[in-house]
């Protein structure tokens, strides 16, 4: 797992860009448990931040028929008993505070197929991953300071607007209305994992400092990555039941700001830590579709999940938001499934 860490910076040259801080990788080690009792442990947890590699039984490294054992160093190092909640505080927490105090982030899993990526970014019920808590922290810290929705408006040039709270409030009446009638209720359990089945009452945190005299929404996007082709996971189409078509490719383009981003790529607004979770779900759901029909497998693409905080200062007397774009701040945290590095 990679994320960017706090240090300081050298001088710049007087003709670069001013105030341009660039954090390197913090790389992390999580030590998988064995499957079964029967199998060999090649690492070695040596301390809290060093890991050596043990060749497994017959396995000559040399000519001269001699074991070579390595030692590995890592920002920290995480055994198997390491829990959920305690690899969050560690490597995800920091990163969830910066972002709402406006730096952006990035978290990535690398690994083997099966060496529990998946399971250290989405976790199981009860023992919620990295992304869970992640969006649970947000909300916890930033939920009585949200705008109204559609308050904040994205643009497809990665650019953010606003517009009046009247003007909010009658588009989410317009699209209200245009929502169909749902359907009667079915009798079938519930099959989704909710953001409650994932995080205990007692482990949830929020972020210490947040700026009271700002206002705040948070946007979802979720990309896949596969052969070079980026796939919108949460794009809304009209599905042929007959002749089902695969999705389509998505551009990468950059913005007036040199950042890049997908062109076209829905971002949905969220008000709430479950809203978030559904949103995921609903990718998760689209990718495996979209891998049957593509005839892929899951473990060959990456996923990227993308958490976008926009912010504006209040006014002089705190009640309205400015309407002024140019105050508007947005930070994001991208949190990266990889593929199998084999």
């Amino acid at each position: 797992m990679n994320r960017h860490v706090k240090c300081k910076t050298r001088k710049l040259h007087p003709k670069r860009l001013p105030n341009v801080q660039k954090d390197p990788v913090g790389v992390y080690l999580r030590v998988r448990p064995l499957s079964t009792e029967d199998e060999e442990c090649c690492i070695e947890v040596i301390s809290s931040t060093t890991a050596q590699l043990h060749p497994p039984e017959g396995f000559k490294v040399n000519r001269n028929g001699e074991y070579k054992e390595m030692q590995y160093s890592f920002k920290k190092v995480f055994g198997v008993s390491v829990s959920q909640m305690e690899l969050f505080e560690h490597v995800a927490k920091p990163l969830v505070d910066d972002l709402i105090h406006g730096k952006n982030g990035l978290l990535f899993t690398y690994g083997v197929t099966g060496s529990g990526k998946t399971f250290t970014m989405t976790g199981c019920p009860g023992q919620g991953g990295l992304l869970p808590r992640s969006l649970d922290m947000i909300f916890n810290s930033i939920g009585p300071y949200q705008a109204k929705r559609y308050v904040f408006k994205t643009d497809d040039k990665n650019c953010m607007d606003l517009q009046c709270e009247v003007d909010a409030l009658l588009e989410r009446q317009r699209r209200d209305n245009n929502i169909s009638v749902p359907k009667a209720p079915s009798t079938r359990p519930r099959i989704d994992p909710e953001i409650g089945d994932m995080i205990n009452s007692e482990e949830t945190c929020k972020a210490e400092v947040v700026d009271e005299d700002s206002s705040y929404s948070v946007f979802i996007s979720y990309i896949e990555v596969y052969n070079n082709y980026i796939y919108d996971l949460l794009e809304e189409t009209q599905e042929d039941t007959v002749k089902p078509k695969p999705p389509q490719s998505k551009v990468l383009r950059e913005d007036q700001n040199r950042t890049m981003y997908v062109a076209g790529c829905m971002e949905v607004e969220v008000k709430s830590a479950e809203e978030a979770f559904q949103v995921f779900w609903r990718g998760q759901k689209k990718r495996k579709v979209a891998n049957t029909r593509l005839n892929r497998e899951s473990s060959r693409s990456h996923s990227v999940f993308i958490i976008k905080l926009a912010q504006v200062p209040l006014d002089a007397d705190g009640d309205n938001i400015l309407q002024d774009k140019n105050q508007v701040s947005v930070s994001q945290l991208c949190l990266v499934d990889l593929a199998g590095s084999e």
